[in-house]
């Protein structure tokens, strides 16, 4: 039995919202294509320096590997004077995280690491 669906109506749906996606020149799904949560996904970077070079600048919810900290990192848009929005690392001390505010640190799902107190003599 032939399908009532047609070749030109496939071909339409190419590359759409909702439809088929397309490949690049090499085999890959362009990340235009995409759900947004993957396309939110910048890389794995050997170190800060190296995702930086990159993403000199991101959007809300952007977020990366970094090898060398063994931690996501994520654009942080809520900083504010003296810092400018900046890539931040999720894992932050527990008085790193105090010095935030309010709007900074409603931007990252931070993992908070207790502050370590020196041992006393």
């Amino acid at each position: 039995m032939a399908s009532s669906v047609s070749l030109e109506y496939l071909k339409s749906l190419y590359g759409q919202p909702g439809g088929l996606p397309t490949l690049d020149g090499d085999g890959e799904i362009p990340i235009g294509q995409l759900p947004s949560i993957v396309a939110l996904f910048k890389g794995q970077f050997v170190d800060e320096a190296a995702l930086v070079d990159e993403f000199p600048t991101a959007s809300l919810a952007c977020y990366a590997f970094v090898d060398d900290t063994s931690s996501f990192w994520y654009w942080n848009a809520g900083l504010e004077d003296p810092l400018a929005p900046a890539w931040v690392n999720q894992e932050i001390t527990e008085d790193d995280y105090d010095l935030l505010t309010d709007l900074a640190k409603s931007m990252v799902p931070y993992i908070i690491i207790p502050t370590p107190t020196p041992p006393t003599p």
